[in-house]
C-alpha cells in the first residue's frame, strides 16, 4: 500500500469512527423518543455519507450494511414504516455490526453482518406490504417465518474495548494559528541573526535553531497540503449538471490528481473552478450537430489537470470545443463601448482575449442557465489574483481552449526578490518575475510618451518604479513622469537594474535602484487604511525588523494597461 493510499485509509477510518460514535448517540436519543425527526434525519444523513465514502474506498461490506440502514431510515422518514422497540433494537445491533466492520479494516477480523442486514431488509419489505394492505397484525409472524437462520454465523461479540484511529483531526483555524506563530518565530530568528551579524558576532550558534525552526515551519505547512484529487473529484456532478442543462454530451478527464497544494488555496479558488468548468460546457463545447459537422467525437471532453512548476501549482481547465473567436470578441467590446474601433484594431489577439475578464463582458449570444449574464470571468481573475496567482488563456479556433490558473503552492511562505527604491526595501514574489536585466541608457528607447527596451527579440514597456510609487492619481498617469523624466537624469554609462515582471501573458520592465537578494517571506495583509493601496498586496518583516512592502504586479500591470488604453482613445 502506498503512503497516499494509507493516508486515505486513515482519513476514512477517522471519519467513519466519528460517524459510528455519533450514530450510537443518536440511536440512544431515538430510543428515548421514537418521533424525533431530527435524530431520524441525522442518522439518515450519516449512513448515506458513510455508504458513499465506503464505496469510494472499496469497503463493500460497510457500504452494503450502511445502504440497508439508509433504506430503513428513508422509509421511516417518509412514514412508510413505524418505529417500535423491536426495530430500534435491531438497528442498535446493526450499528454494532457497522462498528465491527469499520474496526475490521485495521484488525482484519472477520465480522458477519448478513443476518442483521437480511432481518432489516425483510422487516422493511413486510412492513411496506402490511402498510399497503392495511393489515398490520401478521407482521410479527411474517418476520419470524421469513427471517434468515443465523445460527451458523460467526458472531463477533463486543469486548467493551474502545477503538481509536491513528489520525487526529485538527480544526483548520487552529492549524492556521499555529502556522502564524511559527511564522513569527522565523521572523524573530532572522532578526536575531541579523542583529548578531551587524555587531560582528558569530552566528554559527544559530544554525541548529535555524534548521529546527525551518523544519517545524515546513512540517506544519505540509499538514495543510492536500491533493488536487480532493477538489477534482467533486466536478463529476458539476459537469454532469452543466452538460444536462445545455443538452450536450461531455466527459470529464482528470489528470495530476496527486499534485499537492495548500488547502486554503483550494478553498479560495473552488468557486472559480466551478465557473470555469460550467463556462467550458456553455461557451466552449459545441452542440452535437456542430461537432458532427466538424468531424469531432460527439462526446466532448473537459479536462482538469494539475502540474508543479517552480514554486507554483498550475491548474489547467481545458476543452476540445470551438475555441475563442477573437474577431467576435473585438466586435463586442467595440459595440459595448469598452474601446473605440481604432484602439481595437491595434490590439493583439492576446490583448483582445483579456477582455473576457472585464466586468459585464459575455461572448454568449443568448442567456442560458449557465452563460450569457456577463458575470463570472472577472470574479475568477480577482479571486486568483487575490492570492498572488494569475490566469493565462491558450486557445485555437476549432481545437479548443485551455485556462491556466498559476497559483502559489502555499499561502504561508513564498519566494521573493528583495530590492531598493530610494531608501525603502520592497519585494516582488518570484511567481511574477521572468528575469532580471541590466541595461544602459542608450538601450532604452522613447516610443510616444513611454519607454521601451529590447528583450529577447521583443520590445517591452519599461517604467521607473520610483515615479510610479510617487504618482498621486493612478487613474491618470503621466507616462513622462514615470519614464522619460527619469531617463533624462541618468548618466550615459550607468547600468540600470530592470526587473522583468510577467502577468497573464504580458511583460513589463520595472527600473529599481538596487537589487538585493532572493528570500522566502511570510506575507501579511496590509493594515488599514493602507489596504486600499492598488500598488501593494501586503507586507513582510525582514531580519532587520524593518517592514518591507510587497508589490502587487497584477494590479500595476492593469493600471498601466488601462492608462495606455485611455490615452490612445483620447
Amino acid at each position: 500500500m502506498s503512503s497516499k493510499e494509507e493516508e486515505y485509509r486513515q482519513l476514512f477510518l477517522t471519519e467513519a469512527l466519528e460517524n459510528f460514535e455519533e450514530l450510537n448517540r443518536l440511536f440512544v436519543e431515538l430510543e428515548k423518543d421514537h418521533s424525533s425527526k431530527k435524530a431520524i434525519a441525522n442518522i439518515f444523513r450519516i449512513v448515506h455519507t458513510l455508504k458513499g465514502n465506503a464505496m469510494g474506498m472499496g469497503y463493500d461490506k460497510i457500504a452494503d450494511l450502511a445502504h440497508t440502514m439508509e433504506d430503513v431510515f428513508g422509509a421511516i422518514k417518509n412514514g412508510e414504516i413505524p418505529l417500535d422497540k423491536e426495530l430500534v433494537d435491531s438497528l442498535f445491533r446493526a450499528n454494532d455490526k457497522l462498528g465491527g466492520l469499520i474496526n475490521a479494516v485495521t484488525s482484519g477480523d472477520r465480522v458477519s453482518y448478513l443476518g442483521i442486514k437480511t432481518k432489516l431488509a425483510v422487516y422493511l419489505k413486510n412492513a411496506r406490504e402490511d402498510s399497503e394492505d392495511g393489515d398490520q397484525e401478521d407482521r410479527d409472524d411474517s418476520v419470524g417465518a421469513d427471517s434468515v437462520d443465523t445460527s451458523q454465523e460467526t458472531v463477533e461479540e463486543e469486548t467493551g474495548t474502545i477503538k481509536f484511529a491513528d489520525v487526529v483531526q485538527i480544526p483548520v483555524k487552529r492549524m492556521d494559528d499555529l502556522l502564524n506563530m511559527v511564522g513569527e518565530l522565523v521572523i524573530e530568528r532572522d532578526r536575531l541573526i541579523s542583529l548578531f551579524g551587524a555587531e560582528g558576532k558569530s552566528t554559527l550558534e544559530f544554525e541548529r535553531i535555524k534548521r529546527i525552526s525551518s523544519n517545524l515551519h515546513y512540517g506544519i505547512m505540509n499538514v495543510r497540503m492536500v491533493q488536487m484529487g480532493f477538489l477534482f473529484n467533486k466536478f463529476h456532478r458539476v459537469l454532469r449538471d452543466a452538460a444536462s442543462s445545455e443538452n450536450k454530451s461531455v466527459e470529464l478527464v482528470l489528470k495530476g490528481t496527486e499534485v499537492e497544494i495548500d488547502r486554503n488555496i483550494l478553498k479560495i479558488i473552488s468557486d472559480s473552478m466551478v465557473h470555469l468548468v460550467r463556462n467550458a460546457v456553455g461557451h466552449g463545447i459545441e452542440s452535437s450537430e456542430e461537432r458532427r459537422n466538424s468531424g469531432k467525437d460527439l462526446t466532448a471532453k473537459v479536462t482538469l489537470d494539475a502540474k508543479l512548476e517552480k514554486d507554483s501549482v498550475v491548474i489547467i481547465i481545458s476543452d476540445d470545443g470551438k475555441g475563442i473567436n477573437t474577431v467576435k470578441i473585438k466586435e463586442k467590446i467595440v459595440r459595448q463601448k469598452m474601446v473605440t474601433q481604432e484602439v481595437a484594431d491595434r490590439l493583439s489577439e492576446n490583448e483582445i482575449i483579456r477582455y473576457i475578464f472585464e466586468p459585464g463582458f459575455s461572448s454568449a449570444d443568448k442567456v442560458t442557465d449557465i452563460s450569457g449574464r456577463g458575470v463570472g470571468m472577472d470574479v475568477v481573475k480577482k479571486s486568483v489574483e487575490s492570492i498572488g496567482g494569475q490566469v493565462l488563456v491558450e486557445t485555437e479556433v476549432g481545437i479548443g481552449t485551455s485556462i491556466h490558473l498559476v497559483l502559489p503552492s502555499s499561502l504561508a511562505l513564498k519566494g521573493a526578490l528583495l530590492f531598493e527604491v530610494g531608501s525603502q526595501d520592497y519585494a516582488i514574489p518570484l511567481t511574477y518575475i521572468d528575469s532580471v536585466a541590466y541595461v544602459t541608457k542608450d538601450e532604452i528607447h522613447q516610443v510616444g510618451d513611454g519607454l521601451m527596451f529590447d528583450y529577447q527579440e521583443k520590445s517591452l514597456p519599461v517604467v521607473f518604479l520610483d515615479g510610479l510609487i510617487k504618482t498621486h492619481n493612478l487613474e491618470s498617469i503621466d507616462q513622462e513622469e514615470i519614464g522619460l523624466n527619469y531617463l533624462k537624469e541618468i548618466d550615459e554609462a550607468k547600468e540600470l537594474n530592470v526587473i522583468v515582471t510577467t502577468h497573464s501573458g504580458r511583460l513589463l520592465g520595472l527600473v529599481v535602484d538596487k537589487l538585493q537578494r532572493q528570500k522566502e517571506i511570510i506575507e501579511k495583509k496590509l493594515p488599514r487604511p493602507l489596504d486600499n493601496s492598488r500598488l501593494l498586496s501586503g507586507t513582510t518583516i525582514l531580519g532587520s525588523g524593518n517592514v518591507c512592502p510587497v508589490l502587487d504586479v497584477a494590479s500595476i500591470m492593469d493600471i498601466l494597461f488601462q492608462s495606455t488604453t485611455k490615452k490612445a482613445e483620447s
